[in-house]
C-alpha cells in the first residue's frame, strides 16, 4: 500500500470486511490526514483496513 496515490481512481481491498471498495480519490485530502499505516503494510482508515489495490482500467 506504499504505492497507493489516494488522490487517483483504484480499486482497494479491505481486509476488516473483505470486499473489493470502489476509490475514486474524492476523499484523499482526508485519506492523507486521518489514515494511520500498520507494521503489516496495511493502511487503517475510517472503518477500512486497506491492504492491496490496483488501477481502475489499468491506469
Amino acid at each position: 500500500m506504499k504505492n497507493f496515490d489516494p488522490s487517483e481512481p483504484a480499486v482497494l481491498h479491505d481486509r476488516a470486511t473483505d470486499e473489493i471498495i470502489t476509490w475514486t480519490g474524492d476523499e484523499a485530502d482526508d485519506f492523507r490526514r486521518s489514515s494511520n499505516a500498520r507494521a503489516d503494510g496495511a493502511i487503517a482508515w475510517r472503518q477500512f483496513v486497506f491492504d492491496g489495490w490496483g488501477n481502475v482500467l489499468g491506469g
